[in-house]
């Protein structure tokens, strides 16, 4: 008798295995979708208060960023963080 008690609690372990293993690469597919698209907005130079300038001189007053990305534009943009300065 207590040979088919140990068998069943074997089995209903295993569905119980089975199921969080499914549960965990649900999971893990909808966290990796969008993961992606949060990278995307952290490293964004614009969320960033940063401005994209086309040349790879960032005017007097800003520091240039390569941590931060440009890719809106595309192409050679670099990031410049901080106010310009104006002469007059």
């Amino acid at each position: 008798m207590q040979n088919k008690k140990a068998q069943g609690s074997t089995f209903w372990i295993i569905i119980a295995a089975v199921i969080a293993l499914i549960v965990m690469i649900v999971l893990l597919l909808m966290f990796t979708g969008k993961t992606n698209v949060l990278e995307k907005g952290i490293m964004d130079c614009e969320a960033k208060g940063g401005v994209c300038y086309s040349n790879s001189v960032c005017p007097d007053g800003t520091s240039k960023q390569s941590v931060f990305t440009c890719d809106t534009y595309g192409g050679d943009y670099v990031c410049c963080l901080g106010t310009p300065t104006i002469n007059e």
